[in-house]
């Protein structure tokens, strides 16, 4: 297998990138030119010079999606390891005031932000407004390294081996237009983290993810890296593997290049696009063989000297506010004090606070895009986080403004405390906007919330607070489903009359974020079970009063439990919800996806992640 050639032109272009200012506003840099060419392509197309083959790819690795709905695109905005400015906050808002039609973005499960339903020809001005604060969607979809995700606690957790985003940075600019990136098998998912005892990246299951570990050379310790590679979700999901125990900081770059070569020269990923990503590749040649192919790609790469790339000033400075004179005395309500026991931590900077913000199923309007935007010039160190459960991360917030916080983020309605409990559920946006989804998965979403507001006192149970449930529209995965104590995807039954019922099928026991990269696992999927999605709440309230009720003590935790008891009961649970399902009046509520009035028939179109 031999490596692609590189035209003089995707050269230049990637040259031009790396051409940085310190001071510039964000992380990748923005290119007027691209944007010229993108409504001179725009053009060339809607008069029948450009067939859809060729300007899809291209319009994808601009960050313009296209939707379920005829005609109307997704802009996915890229936010390296999360981060965004005041200034980011402000534009975002303006994108989605005037551009958006429903008036919202989205938090995803890769820290991007989203807006939906914008007509093709407005797209390229949104992208300059976008451009103009340092944001950027190249390459946020396509064939391509995809929007890298990194820790909202980087730099304040007292856990952290040490700060990676000045190494995040320089692997997004490097990877960013560079010719060997833009046309890959399949997409390309990575991550960075500096803690090994929490992850907050979900590093098991990306292609690439670095972990933050020092090495003792000659009785120094030296900074590096432990490497992961092959991991992913969807139809075969796969846990990512250790490839280097260590590298040093002085060769990671060169380890990616080598394993994006290695996964760009793979000839045999390329027959079958639902079958290209990396874990396929290692699957099939096994870990040993894949780092034998990376250790000879390495010995014909020279040094990349990282350090011009790691410096952004602008988007990576945080100037900690002082605190207050006399701290503002709030009344102590118990809705205060439950806020800060569930959403409040200290930084390991005496003093300082991260505060978790849960906005409903990751959306966000405008006024509250102004709002928090506000907030962060006000109480922060001057930038926020986006974070794979679809919240917001302030920082450096000091002890004495927490309750002006909890004020103002009660006036946005963004103050709503459980940021990581159960209550939290994480969705894609599943038939709202995605050619492939099934199902109504952000419906479902908003019903599983309702259902868990009358639950009197279950959701108050430390145990099951502690329960992470995640939703995919499809198989796919971007809701992260596979890996969470309780996870569904989308799918459909037939009917007493033959006719169509949305369900989901059933994923128990998966688990990231509470100890190491090795402690993750995917769910078991309880197999030939689909369960009709106007019983999911009922069904998901069962297994969680089946817990509550059986569990050894009241330490014992949900994968433990399930470990101990197994799955057999829960199966039943789930079986008879489906009988019920099979049984039901035709053309009744079953027949019927959340938050739709029209009777639901499986329309799933092809989607553009393999184009």
């Amino acid at each position: 297998m031999t490596t692609q050639p590189q035209s003089p032109d995707q050269q230049e272009i990637h040259a031009s990138s790396m051409r940085l200012a310190p001071d510039a506003p964000g992380i990748i840099p923005f290119m007027e030119d691209e944007i010229q060419r993108f409504d001179a392509e725009v053009a060339r197309f809607r008069v029948g010079e450009l067939d859809n083959t060729v300007f899809t790819p291209f319009r994808l690795r601009q960050g313009v999606y296209g939707q379920r709905q005829a005609d109307v695109q997704m802009i996915r905005v890229k936010l390296p390891g999360g981060i965004a400015s005041v200034a980011m906050l402000e534009a975002l808002a303006d994108v989605a005031e005037h551009y958006a039609p429903l008036q919202k973005g989205h938090i995803t499960t890769r820290e991007n932000i989203q807006f939906h339903h914008i007509p093709l020809e407005e797209t390229s001005a949104a992208l300059r407004l976008l451009g103009q604060v340092g944001l950027s969607t190249r390459e946020a979809c396509g064939n391509t390294v995809r929007n890298v995700v990194g820790s909202p606690t980087a730099g304040v957790s007292p856990d952290e081996t040490f700060d990676p985003t000045p190494y995040l940075t320089a692997y997004v600019r490097f990877g960013a237009r560079h010719p060997i990136t833009q046309n890959f098998p399949r997409k390309f998912k990575s991550a960075f983290t500096g803690n090994d005892k929490r992850d907050e990246v979900a590093a098991a299951v990306q292609d690439l993810t670095f972990v933050s570990r020092y090495q003792t050379i000659d009785g120094e310790p030296r900074k590096g890296f432990k490497v992961y590679c092959g991991g992913g979700t969807s139809i075969m999901p796969r846990l990512a593997k250790p490839l280097y125990e260590w590298v040093s900081e002085d060769d990671y770059l060169r380890v990616a290049l080598a394993i994006w070569t290695v996964f760009n020269n793979a000839d045999i990923l390329r027959k079958n696009r639902m079958m290209a990503r990396l874990k396929v590749l290692i699957d099939r040649i096994g870990l040993d063989e894949f780092r034998a192919m990376v250790d000879a790609e390495l010995a014909n790469i020279g040094p990349i000297d990282f350090r011009p790339l790691m410096t952004a000033e602008e988007i990576q400075r945080e100037t900690p506010p002082a605190p207050p004179a006399s701290p503002n005395g709030n009344d102590g309500s118990p809705e205060y004090r439950r806020w800060l026991d569930t959403n409040v931590e200290p930084q390991r900077q005496d003093g300082y606070h991260v505060v978790n913000v849960k906005p409903v199923r990751g959306d966000l309007s405008p006024e509250q895009f102004r709002g928090l935007a506000s907030i962060v010039r006000r109480y922060t160190g001057g930038k926020i986080r986006t974070t794979q459960e679809q919240n917001l991360v302030l920082r450096w917030v000091p002890t004495g403004y927490l309750p002006d916080v909890w004020q103002a983020l009660q006036a946005l309605d963004l103050a709503e405390p459980g940021h990581s409990h159960i209550t939290n559920v994480v969705s894609c946006p599943g038939t709202d906007s995605c050619k492939l989804g099934i199902t109504a998965s952000m419906g479902l979403a908003q019903a599983l919330r309702t259902e868990m507001q009358t639950w009197n006192g279950l959701t108050d149970d430390p145990g099951v607070q502690d329960i992470r449930i995640k939703m995919s529209g499809c198989p796919n995965g971007c809701g992260l489903h596979h890996i969470a104590n309780i996870g569904f995807h989308g799918a459909a039954v037939k009917g007493v009359d033959g006719k169509q019922i949305p369900a989901y099928e059933l994923f128990l026991g998966g688990n990231y974020g509470d100890n190491r990269v090795e402690d993750s696992r995917i769910g078991t999927r309880v197999p030939k079970i689909k369960v009709p999605a106007k019983l999911v709440p009922s069904v998901l309230k069962e297994i969680v009063t089946y817990y509550q009720d059986n569990r050894a003590h009241n330490g014992e935790r949900f994968n433990d439990f399930l470990d101990r008891v197994g799955l057999d009961d829960v199966t039943a649970v789930a079986a008879r919800a489906q009988e019920i399902g099979h049984e039901s009046e035709a053309g009744g509520e079953m027949y019927f996806d959340w938050e739709r009035t029209n009777q639901y028939v499986l329309e799933r179109g092809e989607g553009e992640c393999a184009v």
